[in-house]
């Protein structure tokens, strides 16, 4: 049996709170590169994520 872990929602969440954690320069080549490797459905969805997990710990704050 998986666990929430195992789901792709929660390595997309992992990621973005990766991102976040980075020099705000460094995202959007990372970012871009998602989208080159992934397609540019997935960078958008990973964008969301991020915007997202910014707004969940501005709310914690």
């Amino acid at each position: 049996m998986k666990g929430y872990s195992n789901t792709e929602e929660h390595r997309r969440a992992c990621e973005a709170r990766q991102i976040l954690a980075w020099p705000f320069e460094k995202r959007r080549p990372y970012l871009e590169m998602v989208g080159k490797r992934r397609g540019e459905a997935a960078q958008k969805e990973l964008e969301m994520e991020v915007k997202r997990q910014y707004q969940l710990a501005k709310a914690a704050a």
